[in-house]
């Protein structure tokens, strides 16, 4: 190379401030694990038996066994069932039936809160609860999971929509428009 080269690049380089000044980096965004991006697309499913409908996240594995369905991606899930309704659901039969059912097959469950929350699709039953992920098959240990259950009824017909994900996944917002999209049928 010739020497007017070289110092025309060395002149360049100091003029720009060097060469991480000729691209500048932008960090990557990272997310919690199981945090749903900000970017995720969301489609409406409609239950089988058409009674329902909400939107959950594009591209998530979708299984359906009877009257429930679940739709997973990597660490995160929001699970669905549908079934006749008695009544409406208060505060005190979810404290006082349906968690202490659920707890014989969660592990771990343990309640922080329940609330009457109100939804475009009605009065709802907010349940929030910690338990224990399933054990990753490599190290047997389990990850805490932080649960969001709703408990809806209408026209006799009761709905429970289940978020789950990782303690400290950051899916407030996700969550809440997905049982904000709840819709009956």
């Amino acid at each position: 190379m010739n020497k007017s080269f070289l110092l025309a690049l060395a002149l360049n380089a100091m003029t720009l401030g060097g060469p991480a000044h000729a691209q500048s980096q932008v960090a990557p965004e990272t997310h919690p694990v199981g945090d749903i991006p900000d970017s995720q697309v969301f489609v409406r499913y409609t239950g089988a038996a058409g009674h329902y409908s909400l939107t959950v996240p594009e591209g998530w594995a979708r299984r359906v066994q009877g009257n429930r369905v679940s739709f997973t991606s990597k660490l995160g899930a929001v699970e669905v069932s549908s079934g006749k309704a008695a009544a409406s659901p208060t505060v005190e039969n979810v404290k006082g039936s349906l968690l202490p059912a659920l707890a014989k097959t969660i592990p771990g469950l343990k309640v922080t809160s329940v609330q009457a929350v109100r939804l475009p699709a009605g009065p709802a039953v907010l349940a929030r609860f910690t338990s224990a992920g399933a054990p990753n098959a490599v190290t047997g240990k389990s990850l805490p999971v932080e649960n969001d259950l709703y408990v809806l009824a209408w026209n006799g017909q009761q709905l429970r929509v289940r978020f789950s994900a990782p303690l400290g996944a950051d899916n407030v917002d996700a969550w809440k428009q997905m049982a904000q999209s709840i819709q009956w049928r």
